[in-house]
């Protein structure tokens, strides 16, 4: 019994981890079972949980099928999943706003354009009721008999090599062809979401016409280009420390501009006490000691399990375990690292190591042959069962009870979070303000925070108190506290009190920098920019202090040192600047310049009429998207959406 148990000791594992597994789901279903919650809501229109959970399912089904999902994805997925059934649901109101419906005539249309859908979909059914009628029949002959009488009665499109378009339409015109189920769930789809979205999308963007003019005023300015000289003093040399400036005037700024510090979505501040996991010495004593018995077992003579079996079983690299730890075909040296290498190049063919420690964990390496090239180079054909060195669940274990006894002593002796943290001496630290779905940034991606900390208005009453559980990835376990919430529809200056600072500070630094320019223009004015005899080309000057001239040649939207990329500064300087003068020292977003236009050269006509066709196309064909794209966008922001996720998913 322990021989067998030790041979399948993976599956013993798998085994227990997926009762584990189903357990922890069982409890982690938090709503009570006499109600059904709505995953969210759409201005009071209720998300159905069911019809939610169906479509995550079909997709995973879809696109990752056989693949293991970190709870991070699986977190994505249905954030993404839910923002499409929230775009459905403000799309629909639009629909029937507009009376948006689809007419037979465009049904039709859309069927005829789309042929490899409605291919791929009757295909698919086809083979299922193929499946349903092997699975039916009595005996193989008798299968084959249904299955071939089936077949004839299927539209001839879908059996012949080459497409037939005129078989395809014509088949569209029968009755039979609106019979399979698949075609009625498509009709459904087009008829209540494809086509309305289709005559929505030209509503929206009826009135977005390209005019001549305004491409015409676009291209010149790309095209039209002007040779420069250009002063410039960068903020790196006016520095202004964001500490030494005034609370008072964080709030004043505020203040003036609150409308532009609108709190779109609810957002919460934390601390949380942290403790990295990884593997003790007695940890990785266990792993190594493992790794020693799978190796006596596969030299002892008298085990049937074969180093393949074994591998696949046992091996935690699941890039080759399928193919019984096989690492590719003959290899020459410097693929692998040097402890694994050394040992694989050194084995006799088909002979087995010891464990070998690397930075991966424990290998069992096999030699399975050698070769010598013509030039001399040696190969190696080599497989390996690994065993990655973690954490063990006691490790981990006692990690949360350290934590879990910070939540104690908060949660039941009133002990402030931070002291209780310093007598355990576990760090702390804050966390900059998190959306629903933001990530701490040093810790990364942790299962269960947002649930914590975004209490649900639907049951509050499951808030975990004032100290989360331990929570954990794979580097860190933590619990957190919250220190601060913010509503979603306020104005509060609290979460943009530092960037407020930072910005002032810039803007500081930036006025220091033009008043640098101001007082020292007149030198500006004297400097000629000499040339470089090997190029041709005008030096840069750095013979004022903090100052730096070039000669540059840009339009409207190219790049000018000092002033940056196509932004309304450059605009400004270079339609207001007379050619021949310097202008006046102005603030720029890298601290501040002063420009002088040598020549200005307006665009070759055969160009210019180029350049307009490829703008009025390009407005066309990407102008529309962006525009119907803002407009849902900014439905969702105006919509009033309940998130009730963290009820049904608390990784």
């Amino acid at each position: 019994m322990l021989t067998w148990i030790n041979e399948n000791a993976k599956w013993v594992i798998a085994i227990f981890a997926v009762g584990i597994a189903l357990g922890l789901l069982a409890m982690d279903r938090t709503p009570e079972l006499s109600r059904q919650y709505p995953i969210g809501r759409v201005d009071g229109v209720e998300i159905p949980y069911a019809e939610f959970n169906n479509r995550v399912n079909r997709i995973t089904e879809i696109n990752y099928r056989g693949q293991n999902i970190s709870d991070e994805q699986r977190v994505q997925l249905r954030n993404s999943v839910f923002q499409t059934f929230v775009q459905q649901e403000l799309l629909k109101v639009q629909f029937n706003e507009n009376a948006l419906s689809a007419s037979v005539v465009e049904m039709k249309n859309e069927l005829r354009n789309n042929p490899d859908a409605v291919r791929r979909m009757v295909g698919e059914e086809a083979q299922q009721r193929i499946y349903a009628i092997q699975a039916g029949s009595a005996n193989e002959q008798e299968a084959a008999q249904n299955v071939q009488a089936f077949i004839q009665t299927l539209p001839q499109f879908l059996l012949d090599t080459a497409f037939d378009k005129a078989a395809y339409d014509a088949w569209l015109e029968t009755p039979a062809a609106y019979e399979w189920l698949n075609m009625q769930s498509y009709e459904q789809e087009l008829s209540t979401m494809t086509i309305p979205l289709h005559q929505l999308q030209i509503f929206v963007t009826a009135n977005a016409h390209p005019t001549s003019l305004e491409s015409q005023w676009n291209v010149n300015n790309r095209l039209a280009s002007q040779e420069l000289e250009v002063a410039y003093a960068s903020t790196a040399d006016f520095k202004v420390d964001p500490a030494s400036v005034d609370s008072l005037k964080v709030f004043a700024y505020f203040n003036a501009h609150s409308d532009s510090f609108f709190v779109e979505n609810d957002q919460v501040r934390l601390a949380y006490a942290y403790l990295p996991i990884a593997p003790t010495e007695k940890d990785e004593e266990e792993i190594r000691k493992y790794a020693m018995t799978v190796y006596y077992q596969l030299k002892d003579s008298s085990s049937a399990t074969s180093f393949e079996d074994m591998a696949k079983i046992s091996s935690e690299d699941i890039g080759t375990a399928a193919n019984g730890g096989l690492l590719g075909d003959y290899t020459a040296r410097g693929t692998w690292v040097k402890e694994f290498e050394d040992v694989a190049f050194a084995l006799d063919s088909g002979a087995i190591s010891e464990p070998v420690r690397t930075k991966f964990g424990y290998h069992i390496i096999q030699s399975l042959g050698k070769k010598k090239e013509a030039d001399g180079t040696e190969k190696v054909k080599a497989a390996h069962i690994l065993f990655s060195v973690t954490a063990s669940p006691e490790t981990i274990d006692s990690l949360e009870q350290i934590l879990l006894s910070i939540k104690s002593a908060v949660e039941e002796r009133d002990s402030s979070f931070e002291e209780a943290a310093k007598a355990r001496q576990v760090p702390v630290r804050e966390t900059a303000w998190l959306g629903r779905g933001d990530n701490i940034s040093e810790i990364g991606f942790v299962g269960g925070l947002a649930p914590f900390a975004f209490v649900n208005k639907e049951r509050p009453d499951l808030a975990e108190g004032k100290v989360s559980g331990a929570l954990k990835n794979s580097q860190f376990a933590l619990v957190a506290t919250r220190l601060q919430t913010l509503t979603a529809g306020s104005r509060n200056v609290a979460p943009y009190y530092e960037q407020i600072k930072n910005q002032l500070a810039l803007g500081e630094a930036k006025d220091a920098a033009k008043s640098h320019l101001n007082s020292v223009k007149e030198k500006i004015k004297a400097v000629t920019l000499e040339t470089d005899s090997a190029t041709g080309t005008a030096k840069a000057d750095s013979s004022i202090e903090k100052v730096t001239m070039e000669k540059t040649t840009a339009s409207f939207d190219g790049f000018v040192p000092g002033i940056g990329y196509s932004n309304p500064t450059l605009f400004r300087v270079l339609s207001k600047q007379k050619v021949g003068e310097w202008g006046e020292p102005v603030v720029t977003n890298d601290g501040a310049a002063m420009v002088k236009i040598l020549s200005r050269t307006l665009p070759d006509t055969v160009a210019f009429k180029a350049a307009l066709t490829e703008d009025l196309a390009n407005t066309w064909r990407f102008g529309y998207a962006m525009l119907f794209n803002t407009y849902v966008q900014n439905l969702e922001k105006a919509a009033n959406i309940e998130n009730n996720l963290d009820l049904y998913y608390r990784e």
